[in-house]
């Protein structure tokens, strides 16, 4: 049995376009069943995404995407997301923000000013005027736009900035940069972490990475792999699927959505078991299987 899904995907909080009920109401508009925020390291946006689709009577999934990484300060460093899945109602008490990914995910957004801010600065004095820096240093950093938001504000008011900006972000997540304690790890450590946190892991679109011998090595250790999202072809999506059930891997259904291309529907739903898995239940889903 399968439900009608959207497990990834992201709002302004992160690299997305959307607020959270606007990421939500999409999704009521086409009609999914169950759905996640997952935007990259921070959980800002669940609170209003779950407040908003409860309205929507879905399933709402408080997620994140972990940033970790293969090969990380050696040659063929990349990237390595994880996404990570708490229960429904793990909302219902305030100590889901005490949880260590919801603290991380606030050590990220000061950071992100930071390294934001320190770039401005270095400008031309009008450059920064251009910008707004003297608002953007007033905001705090949970209102401080994010990299969508920021990129948009670049390329809106001195768009000749932009390549300089696209250069010196990528030093917040590289080795290259000042985060190491945050984004240095190893895929084995997050997905650990993760566990640690009461939450479920999953590898996201697994085809994107290059080290193709180390993602099979990950999704060996991992709980879940991403099966159907907008970069999986049929075909890869199909090798993935039978890859997790022949491993008795959970596996999910997204769109990895940013609001910056045309929205690609998952094909399939996501199976029952793996929604139980995440919610720690047995769940009465009948209203939600179609």
């Amino acid at each position: 049995m399968f439900v009608a899904t959207d497990l990834h995907g992201h709002t302004f909080y992160s690299d997305g376009r959307a607020t959270p009920e606007e990421y939500v109401e999409f999704r009521r508009q086409i009609g999914m069943k169950a759905i996640a925020i997952a935007d990259h390291d921070v959980l800002a946006g669940v609170r209003a995404g779950a407040a908003a689709a409860a309205v929507s009577g879905m399933l709402f999934l408080p997620a994140l995407e972990v940033t970790s990484h293969l090969h990380y300060g050696a040659s063929g460093e990349e990237q390595f997301h994880v996404l990570a899945y708490y229960a429904h109602d793990v909302l219902d008490t305030p100590a889901f923000e005490a949880n260590r990914f919801y603290q991380r995910g606030l050590l990220v957004q000061r950071r992100w000013r930071d390294l934001v801010l320190e770039w401005i600065s270095g400008l031309a004095p009008e450059d920064g005027e251009a910008l707004g820096f003297a608002e953007l240093e007033a905001m705090s950093p949970g209102t401080f736009p994010a990299l969508q938001s920021m990129i948009l504000r670049i390329v809106e008011r001195k768009r000749e900035l932009f390549d300089a900006f696209r250069e010196h972000h990528q030093l917040f997540w590289s080795s290259k940069g000042p985060n190491r304690d945050l984004f240095g790890w190893s895929p084995e450590e997050a997905i650990e972490a993760i566990a640690a946190d009461g939450a479920v892991d999953v590898i996201a679109h697994p085809t994107r990475y290059r080290d193709k011998e180390r993602t099979l090595e990950v999704i060996e250790v991992a709980r879940g792999v991403e099966v159907y999202t907008s970069r999986h072809k049929p075909e890869i999506a199909q090798y993935f699927r039978e890859l997790a059930e022949s491993k008795g891997k959970y596996w999910t259904s997204s769109s990895d959505d940013h609001q910056n291309a045309r929205y690609i529907r998952p094909p399939c739903g996501t199976p029952v078991r793996t929604l139980e898995r995440i919610c720690k239940q047995t769940m009465q889903l009948s209203s939600l299987i179609g």
